[in-house]
This record gives structure tokens, C-alpha cells and sequence, in this order.
């Protein structure tokens, strides 16, 4: 497995970009949370709970972007997200993410493009374990104890390498999400 870190932010409305590092400790690149508007932080905020519009972009280190990630809103039902590539040699590549089961604890999300199909799992206070073909080729946690350090593991038979990815679906899934 493939070792980074991240110093996540402390709160759920933050937009604080946040760099992502590799065990050796080169910058792979940055995720950050984003509004389109301030308005759209300002209803976030007074009637989503920090939850309603979730924005997580990353960056290569040059800052480019490359992945965004929003979700789209539903007051009924649970909330569909959606992560696409935007950098050249992936932009094709867009994932939909929705949650199957019907728990805020322990929550389980169906992660799905056109040709790999990837299943997030996690329990309380444990890792956030990614899951293709009943086989876990990655892995997420962010420890509160050590004010929101984040880590990721990727496995080599994962067909997404970029850490970037998982620590987008992380952010969006499991720390602002719920």
C-alpha cells in the first residue's frame, strides 16, 4: 500500500486548502472545500448544518484542478454525489456516489463510473475502507486525537491511484457529508 497524509481541516464549513503529501513527504497536490457564492456558504451554514452544498476540488501541485466533487441536493431522499477528472489524460472519468444503506452511522456509498465500480464501507471510529470486487484497495481516516490528521493508504491493484481521489471522496462522504 501507498502511504499519505493531509492536515484536514477542523470544522466542516472551512475552506482551507489542505495539502496532501506522500510518505516521503512530496506534495502530491491539495483538496479544499468551496462555495460557488456567498450566499451559497450563507445557506449552507444558517439552514444546512455545513452539509447542504458540499463543493471538494483538488489540485495537482501546480494548482490546477482535477477532480471536483459536488453534491446534488435532495431534501427528500439521500443526496446523489458526483466526482469527475478534469485533467487531460482522465477527463472522461466521472464517478456517481449515493449511499445504500440507510444509516448515518456506519455509512456504506455504491461509487460508480462507467467501468469500476468501488464500495466504501466504514466503521465507528475506524478506517474508511474502499472496496473493488470484494477486494479493499484503499483506505481513509482522519484521527480526531491528532487534530484531524488524514490518512490514506492505496492499494497497488486499485485502478485509481491518485490519493487525490479518495481524499475527495473522503471530505465529501464522510467528514462534511454526515
Amino acid at each position: 500500500m501507498n502511504t499519505y497524509f493531509y492536515q484536514a481541516p477542523l470544522t466542516k464549513n472551512s475552506t482551507k486548502s489542505c495539502e496532501v503529501y506522500g510518505a516521503g513527504g512530496e506534495l502530491m497536490g491539495s483538496v479544499q472545500r468551496y462555495y460557488n457564492s456567498t450566499l451559497h456558504r450563507i445557506i449552507d451554514s444558517l439552514i444546512g448544518k455545513n452539509n447542504l452544498i458540499v463543493r471538494v476540488k483538488a489540485m495537482n501541485p501546480t494548482g490546477e484542478t482535477e477532480i471536483d466533487g459536488y453534491v446534488k441536493i435532495a431534501m427528500i431522499k439521500k443526496p446523489d454525489y458526483y466526482i469527475h477528472f478534469l485533467s487531460k489524460d482522465k477527463k472522461k472519468l466521472t464517478f456517481h456516489a449515493k449511499q445504500i444503506n440507510h444509516t448515518n452511522i456506519n455509512s456504506e456509498f455504491l461509487i460508480e463510473s462507467d467501468n469500476i465500480k468501488i464500495i466504501s464501507q466504514t466503521d465507528m471510529f475506524d478506517w474508511v475502507r474502499f472496496y473493488e470486487e470484494e477486494q479493499e484497495i484503499a483506505r481513509w481516516q482522519s484521527k480526531i486525537k491528532e487534530k484531524f490528521k488524514t490518512h490514506i493508504e492505496v492499494s497497488e491493484d486499485a485502478h485509481i491511484q491518485d490519493p487525490l481521489f479518495y481524499a475527495v471522496l473522503g471530505q465529501m462522504l464522510y467528514f462534511i457529508g454526515y
